[in-house]
């Protein structure tokens, strides 16, 4: 059996129409459309479009017979340009300027606290190791609880907020 399809010297259907796609490849397209012929509807006039917006609706053959295409279904062409050339208008309005930004909230001392605490906990851990000191059991275990704390009050301040309205959706301004 040789590698090109050939089986006893016969050439199957696939190999053959493989070879005729082949043998055809560089041949001229057919000039004949074998689609649906082109609706004369959408042919355009010579001379232009017109966007006159008929005052009465046309049928189809009245567009076709006097050669007008409605206002609806016109199309505006434009000579291309190079796009290189293309400047954006110049801006005659002053630039947005947004107002400044509210002052940042005040915290209670009790939140101060619970933040010092939930940083400088593992912070106190962290800088000890890196530098060598001799930490004691006594101060892992408030460096350790002083973390813990500092979460769970900041967690259950969290409940202090007012509740959110039913109809927000999240959005603030």
């Amino acid at each position: 059996m040789s590698g090109t399809g050939d089986i006893g010297g016969e050439v199957s259907g696939e190999e053959a129409a493989w070879r005729d796609l082949i043998a055809r490849f560089d041949s001229p397209g057919s000039t004949v459309a074998d689609t649906a012929p082109w609706p004369a509807r959408e042919d355009l006039p010579d001379a232009g479009i017109s966007t006159e917006v008929p005052t009465a609706p046309q049928e189809p053959e009245a567009e076709a017979a006097n050669g007008s295409i409605p206002a609806d279904r016109a199309r505006i062409v434009r000579p291309a340009v190079d796009p290189r050339s293309y400047s954006p208008p110049e801006e005659e309005d002053e630039p947005y300027v947004p107002e400044p930004l509210p002052p940042p909230a005040k915290l209670d001392p009790v939140s101060k606290g619970a933040w010092a605490a939930l940083i400088c906990g593992p912070g106190y851990l962290l800088l000890g190791t890196l530098l060598g000191w001799t930490i004691s059991g006594t101060e892992a275990l408030t460096a350790i609880a002083a973390f813990i704390a500092g979460f769970v009050i900041l967690v259950i301040k969290m409940s202090d907020r007012p509740p959110r309205d039913d109809d927000d959706d999240g959005a603030v301004l």
